[in-house]
């Protein structure tokens, strides 16, 4: 199974509307990858988020990512509170449900 399962189910809810295209993003970078420690997952996305913003993941982090702007007020922003607090534990959660699966 591959990384880019943990993806398929998207939040009912955003930060901001650019972190739907960023999800994508993973889900599409996660697709050639397997399992990684739930510890390591929070690592590399926060790695992916400075590759596409050029700036750190942290709870107070706010960017715009032209990629990922596709109109309205907020486009292409992304909510580092939404993926510190929302979306890297959610994902972590997911991955840690398939792994202990794998071990029954």
């Amino acid at each position: 199974m591959k990384l880019s399962y943990i993806f398929e189910e998207e939040p009912e809810q955003w930060g901001l509307r650019g972190d739907p295209y960023f999800w994508a993003y993973l889900k599409e970078r996660a697709e050639d990858m397997g399992f990684l420690p739930p510890d390591e997952l929070g690592e590399w996305i926060k790695r992916e988020y400075f590759s596409v913003s050029g700036e750190e993941l942290t709870d107070h982090s706010m960017v715009r990512v032209e990629r990922f702007a596709h109109g309205g007020m907020s486009s292409g922003g992304l909510a580092g509170n939404w993926w510190c607090e929302v979306g890297i534990p959610l994902l972590q959660s997911r991955l840690e449900r398939l792994l202990q699966e794998e071990t029954k």
